[in-house]
C-alpha cells in the first residue's frame, strides 16, 4: 500500500515538472509546438514582445532583443523580417561589434513615418487637437474656440481638422486611429455623462469610424492625463499615482499597479462631484466651490465684472485686490484639503495637478503645497511626490496619443514608454 502511494506521488511530481518545462519553453519560444493554433498564439505573443522592445529601447539590435526577451535568434530574425516587410521598422546603420569581433549588428528603430494618429480634447470653451507619428513624436497641435457651439458644429470642425491633416501628412499607412478626450464619464467607449458639452445623441465612434475606417477611442480627460504621466513621465516606474485636473470641473485619473482604474461604472476619480458643506452648512459638490470656473465666477460676481478671464484674476491677485485674495485663499484651502483626502483615499506615492490657473501663477501651487503639509505633518515622511503639470492641455492629448497608439499597434496590454522632447515633459516637482 505504501509503495502504491509513493509511486502516485512520484507520478504527480513528474506531471508537475513536465508542465513547468512546457510552460517555460513556450515562454522562451523554444518549444516545438505541433498544434497550429498554439503556434499562431506563441508567434503573435512573441511578435508583440519584439515590437514592444523596439518601441521602448530603440536604438537596438536583434542580438539585444534576443538577450532581453530570452528568445532564440532565429525567432527574432523571423519576426524582424516580417515587421521590416510591413515597413514598421527602420534601419539606422551598423552598431559596434562585440569584444570578440565578428559581424557588426544592424541597429533598428520603429519607423515613425509608418503612420500617424490624431487626438482631440473637447472642453467647454476650446477644442485642443494633436497629430502624432506612431512613435509619439508630435506632428502639430493647436486649439480652436468652440464656446457656445453645438456638437454638430464641433463635429464639423473635427472633420475639417482631420481632412486637413490627411492632406498634409504623408506616411505609409496614413491616419491609423483617433482618440477623443471627454470631460465626463465614458463606459465601454460610450459617453454616459457630459456636463459641459451636450452630445445630442451623436455617436462620435460610429460617425468617425464610418467616415475614416480607423479605430476610434473615447476616454475621460483626467484618465488620459494619468496615462500621460505613466507613459511619458514615469515610464511605469511609479506603479500607483493620481492625476487631478482642475478647470471648469474637477476630476482625477487613477493608476493602480500601472493600470488605469475606472471603477464599476467608469466613475472612479470623479472627486469634483463629492460633497462638502458651504459657508451656510449646506451640502454642495466640491467643484462648485473650488473649480477654476467657480472661482472666476465668484470673483466676477463680487466685483461686478463681466467676462472675467483667468488672466484677469491672476493680475488682480498679484495686485493684492482684497476680494480676489480672499477668494484665492479659500480656493487654496479647499484644493489642499482635496489633495490631502486624495492622498489618504488612494495611499498613492505621486499626485500630479493639472491646472491652467496654477500654470500661470506658480505661487498658488506653492501655497497649496504648504497648506497640504500643514494639514498633514507626516506628508513629507510619507514621501508623496506632489507635482504641477506644465501645459496640462498638451498632457491630455499626449495621453490620448498613448491610448490610440497602444490600440493600433495591438499592444493594449503591453507597457509602452514614449520618448519626447524635454520641453514637452516639463512639470514642477514639489516633493519637499
Amino acid at each position: 500500500m505504501y509503495t502504491i502511494s509513493l509511486l502516485k506521488h512520484i507520478f504527480d511530481i513528474i506531471i508537475l515538472l513536465k508542465f513547468i518545462f512546457v510552460f517555460t519553453q513556450k515562454k522562451r519560444g523554444k518549444l516545438k509546438v505541433n498544434n497550429l493554433n498554439d503556434k499562431k498564439r506563441i508567434r503573435l505573443r512573441n511578435s508583440k514582445l519584439v515590437l514592444k522592445e523596439i518601441f521602448n529601447k530603440w536604438p537596438i539590435s536583434r542580438a539585444e532583443i534576443s538577450r532581453n526577451l530570452d528568445l532564440n535568434k532565429s525567432t527574432i530574425s523571423s519576426i524582424y523580417n516580417s515587421l521590416k516587410g510591413k515597413g514598421i521598422l527602420e534601419e539606422l546603420g551598423e552598431g559596434s561589434s562585440s569584444k570578440l569581433g565578428g559581424r557588426k549588428p544592424t541597429i533598428i528603430k520603429l519607423n515613425s513615418k509608418y503612420g500617424y494618429t490624431m487626438s482631440f480634447d473637447i472642453s467647454f470653451k476650446n477644442l485642443h487637437f494633436m497629430a502624432n507619428y506612431i512613435d509619439g513624436s508630435i506632428i502639430n497641435w493647436g486649439e480652436i474656440n468652440i464656446f457656445n457651439k453645438s456638437i454638430a458644429e464641433i463635429t464639423s470642425i473635427l472633420k475639417s481638422k482631420i481632412d486637413l491633416c490627411k492632406s498634409k501628412t504623408k506616411t505609409k499607412k496614413g491616419l491609423m486611429g483617433i482618440c477623443f478626450s471627454i470631460h465626463g464619464t465614458v463606459i465601454k467607449n460610450k459617453v454616459t455623462y457630459s456636463p459641459f458639452v451636450n452630445m445630442e445623441n451623436i455617436d462620435l465612434v460610429k460617425y468617425f469610424k464610418d467616415k475614416y475606417q480607423v479605430p476610434i477611442v473615447l476616454e475621460n480627460e483626467a484618465n488620459l492625463t494619468a496615462i500621460y504621466i505613466r507613459d511619458f513621465i514615469m515610464d511605469y516606474k511609479e506603479k500607483n499615482l493620481v492625476a487631478i485636473s482642475i478647470h471648469k470641473g474637477i476630476g482625477s485619473g487613477i493608476i493602480v499597479k500601472n493600470e488605469l482604474f475606472r471603477g464599476f461604472k467608469g466613475e472612479a476619480g470623479e472627486i469634483g462631484r463629492t460633497l462638502t458643506k458651504n459657508m451656510n452648512g449646506k451640502f454642495i459638490s466640491v467643484e462648485k466651490i473650488c473649480s477654476e470656473d467657480s472661482l472666476i465666477n465668484k470673483i466676477s460676481e463680487e466685483l461686478s465684472f463681466k467676462n472675467l478671464t483667468r488672466e484677469n484674476v491672476i493680475y488682480l491677485y498679484r495686485e493684492k485686490e482684497e476680494i480676489v485674495v480672499k477668494a484665492m485663499e479659500e480656493f487654496i484651502r479647499e484644493i489642499s484639503e482635496l489633495i490631502y483626502n486624495t492622498s489618504m483615499y488612494f495611499d498613492t506615492r505621486a499626485i500630479y495637478i493639472g491646472s491652467p490657473l496654477m500654470e500661470i501663477e506658480k505661487k498658488i501651487f506653492i501655497e497649496i503645497v504648504r497648506e497640504v503639509h500643514r494639514l498633514d505633518e507626516n506628508f513629507s515622511k510619507r514621501k508623496i511626490k506632489l507635482a504641477l503639470i506644465e501645459n496640462s492641455d498638451k498632457a491630455t492629448l499626449l495621453g490620448a496619443c498613448s491610448v490610440i497608439t497602444h490600440k493600433i499597434m495591438g499592444l493594449t496590454d503591453y507597457p509602452l514608454q514614449f520618448k519626447i522632447n524635454e520641453k514637452e515633459s516639463k512639470y514642477l516637482n514639489m516633493e519637499k
